[in-house]
């Protein structure tokens, strides 16, 4: 699996699209959830979280995300000098295993300066349900989401123990493995924690049309741009 390509981070203001993995990890969440997801941060900056959804019904349960990912402004300037330079993007070092570690692995992430942030965030907006949907930008965490996510369709299993989410937190969300499917399509492989039930996996596919193009310094974009037909959800 190639690195993930992340699209530019816009404004959100009215008339304006996601960010690329922004919109990923909705479309992802519409599946699953069975809900249609609008900005809650159009026009607010970086204030609010990324998007917000009420589920149908009598209840009128209303849904908050952020979407997110551990930092690593080094690694993705490497990988953008090598695009740069007409290089393969890789990484060096080995990849500790933390075999049945992996609720471990969650939980560190989740307890770094960067998703205590996007914690806060959510907790200082009213919601019934809160989620963080976590991506990978190095190989070295997408690997340990790969596993998380991970069907195990070859009869193979690796257990993995409940977490403790952090207060007001509802679900955490881990984008694992994809694979291209022809001629536009991407199938996504996600995990996901729900405070109360334990973890589920799910897989997911995605119309590479209605996706933002990937960050130009990272990746080409491989349709032609004409082709793109990303959703305003701005309203």
């Amino acid at each position: 699996m190639g690195p993930v390509s992340y699209g530019r981070k816009v404004n959100n203001a009215a008339g304006s699209t996601t960010s690329r993995e922004e919109e990923i990890a909705f479309r992802i969440l519409e599946q699953v959830l069975g809900v249609s997801i609008f900005l809650a941060d159009a026009g607010a900056g970086n204030n609010k979280p990324d998007g917000a959804w009420t589920y149908p019904g009598g209840e009128r349960r209303r849904g908050i995300v952020e979407v997110t990912s551990p930092p690593d402004k080094k690694l993705m300037s490497r990988w953008a000098q090598a695009k740069r330079d007409g290089l393969s993007q890789s990484e060096s070092g080995s990849i500790p295993p933390r075999i049945g570690e992996l609720h471990q692995v969650c939980a560190e992430l989740l307890a770094a300066a960067w998703a205590l942030d996007n914690i806060a965030k959510l907790r200082a907006e009213p919601a019934d349900e809160r989620h963080l949907f976590l991506f990978g930008r190095s190989h070295r965490v997408q690997s340990y989401f790969c596993r998380l996510s991970d069907t195990y369709e070859d009869g193979s299993f690796e257990s993995v123990l409940d977490l403790v989410l952090p207060d007001g937190i509802t679900d955490l969300w881990c984008r694992g493995r994809a694979r291209r499917e022809e001629p536009w399509g991407t199938r996504v492989w996600v995990a996901r924690f729900q405070a109360g039930v334990g973890w589920n996996r799910y897989v997911a596919d995605i119309d590479e049309r209605h996706l933002p193009s990937p960050n130009a310094s990272l990746a080409d974009d491989r349709l032609d741009p004409q082709l793109r037909a990303p959703r305003d959800r701005s309203i």
